[in-house]
């Protein structure tokens, strides 16, 4: 079955406490805020934002997934107020031949503890399998994340493989702990 990467218009998903939508050149400051905090992106191998111009180059970076199809995030607002972003979650890497598509997600750390991540992610897998079409969901984790482990394992992903030195990131290099989870 071919995967369905055409988001537009823009899906935005909704809980009782949150709003799933696209990140606009507008969240600037908050994408700053997220993406250049030291203890959100602890376990993430990505350039900190440190000015505007940075996170304005991250919101074009994920604008030009979705046009492009290669990848869907979403920011995690606040539904009574939509402009306060605790995080961004979404599909990183689609692998269309094999009907899969990698997840990731980001917290501020003022927001830890809430359950907003496990909320959008029920969210996002099951836009995934029924709007995209994904037979597999994977999650790529830093072995020393304990808390997104402890997030996939309460969503009832498996433990799939420990990849050592998968990548060098500031000199160092990481190993990547892969969680799957299937359309059921």
């Amino acid at each position: 079955m071919m995967l369905n990467l055409n988001f537009h218009p823009f899906p935005e998903l909704k809980t009782k406490r949150l709003l799933l939508r696209q990140v606009l050149p507008t969240d600037a400051e908050n994408v700053m805020r997220i993406r250049g905090n030291e203890e959100a992106m602890r376990y993430i191998p990505r350039p900190r934002a440190k000015t505007m111009e940075d996170a304005l180059g991250v919101i074009e970076m994920l604008t030009n997934g979705i046009n492009e199809g290669k990848s869907i995030n979403w920011a995690i607002s606040n539904i009574e107020n939509p402009s306060e972003i605790y995080g961004i979650m979404g599909y990183v890497n689609f692998y269309p031949e094999l009907s899969k598509a990698e997840i990731g997600y980001m917290l501020h750390p003022d927001y830890w503890g809430k359950g907003y991540v496990p909320e959008g992610i029920l969210l996002v897998e099951k836009f995934g399998f029924e709007q995209i079409n994904l037979q597999i969901i994977e999650a790529k984790i830093d072995p020393r994340n304990d808390n997104s482990r402890k997030i996939l394992q309460r969503n009832h992903y498996q433990f799939d493989r420990l990849v050592y030195k998968e990548m060098t990131f500031q000199e160092e290099e990481l190993n990547s702990e892969y969680y799957i989870k299937h359309k059921q």
